[in-house]
């Protein structure tokens, strides 16, 4: 269910509950890169977890929209609707996360693009990547993290060991048809 709370205080008091959050942001219901990465993210939940982290995904996206989301991805987990992007501001502001806000219709104060954060309750930031919107990534949709990598390398710091992806893998729009079409 999104949240009722403002979109900050909602971050902060997660943040203050679990040893750090992994925060990912997309752009809504309609996009299949969006949806396939909430499906990777749903994988991911039960060892995130399992370490007192905490799943958090975020969208500018009316919440009318949250279950759509949510029976195309099989996401369960917590969707934070900001469609004022308050939480991206002040992700910003703070230094933490430069989410990209482009215009679309039906967003009213912009559309959040795809973002991760992976942040320690002492705010000590394990992995930040955001999209710069462009043709070549077809405007924010393709060429995000495979997240399964940047787990591995945060579940490697967490334990203070060197991180096994020096350089982590993209996801591009072959995998995300590939997978639409064949599961």
């Amino acid at each position: 269910m999104a949240t009722k709370s403002t979109s900050i205080t909602y971050f902060d008091d997660l943040l203050a509950k679990h040893d750090f959050l992994f925060v990912v942001y997309f752009r809504g219901h309609w996009c299949p890169f969006c949806i396939a990465y909430l499906k990777a993210l749903e994988g991911l939940e039960s060892q995130i977890g399992s370490l007192n982290g905490k799943i958090l995904t975020v969208t500018a996206e009316p919440e009318s929209q949250s279950e759509a989301t949510r029976k195309s991805s099989g996401f369960t987990g917590e969707i934070l609707v900001d469609t004022e992007n308050l939480l991206a501001l002040e992700l910003k502001q703070r230094g933490l996360l430069t989410v990209a806000i482009s215009e679309k219709a039906g967003y009213e104060h912009g559309m959040a693009q795809p973002s991760v954060l992976v942040i320690k309750q002492n705010k000590e930031v394990l992995y930040s990547w955001a999209i710069v919107p462009a043709l070549m990534n077809l405007g924010g949709a393709k060429d995000r993290p495979v997240l399964t990598q940047v787990w591995d390398n945060v579940q490697a710091q967490l334990q203070g060991k060197a991180s096994p992806h020096k350089k982590v893998g993209t996801i591009g729009a072959g995998s995300v048809i590939f997978g639409k079409l064949f599961g």
